[in-house]
């Protein structure tokens, strides 16, 4: 009997050292396929805790979430991809118009309107073929939470993101992968209206729906 219990002990610790190395290879395999784009130190220190990911999938599917922690739990703010911000130049442009390589503009743009960033991801799966993984999960057709139950695939499916991934300054791999755990499903959408040049902008209700997000 004693031999039977070392022998399942022995064979736990195996299985246990095995993940262990499998989740820090992949960890690492994640963090080195991550690239890093430039924000200005000062715009986010302005900022607060908020998490912005903007997620370009196929066929111009875009996504783009501001992530906010709040009592335990994460409020998640739906932006509209045609929402209009203020561009490099002064004059509004809808988001979609702006490319997940420059989140200075986009991060700037959300704040002059209220919507506050402190960190930032962007993932570009423009490229990737819509029935492919990396497609469906861009256009929302599957989430990463479907997918926990099967680590191996969840794992290899992180690192052919991770290549496609700009985190800026200050934001870490970890804060990604955090997003696996963040229903979307049902968040907070950004009231908007058009404006007399066809613009879409914040409507009046806007700063009640982001007080109650914040």
């Amino acid at each position: 009997m004693k031999v039977i219990v070392i022998g399942g002990a022995a064979a736990l610790v195996t299985c246990i050292a095995v993940v262990g190395v499998f989740l820090g290879v992949s960890m690492y395999k994640i963090d080195h396929a991550v690239h890093h784009v430039g924000v200005s130190a000062a715009l986010l220190a302005q900022g607060q805790d908020d998490l912005l990911a903007v997620v370009k999938g196929p066929n111009h599917s875009e996504q783009i979430y501001v992530f906010h922690a709040k009592h335990g739990h994460t409020n998640v703010l739906m932006v509209p991809i045609k929402l209009a911000i203020k561009g490099p130049g002064g004059t509004s442009v809808p988001l979609s118009s702006v490319s997940l390589h420059a989140p200075a503009t986009i991060i700037a743009g959300l704040r002059h309107i209220g919507i506050p960033v402190g960190h930032y991801v962007g993932v570009d799966l423009h490229a990737a073929s819509p029935n492919s993984s990396l497609g469906q999960l861009a256009a929302g057709k599957i989430s990463m939470t479907s997918l926990i139950s099967n680590p191996t695939g969840t794992a290899s499916l992180l690192e052919a993101v991770a290549s496609h991934v700009y985190l800026g300054p200050n934001t870490s791999v970890s804060s990604l992968l955090s997003l696996m755990h963040v229903p979307t499903t049902n968040p907070v959408s950004v009231p908007t209206s058009t404006d007399a040049r066809g613009h879409v902008v914040l409507a009046a209700s806007g700063n009640h729906v982001l007080a109650k997000f914040l």
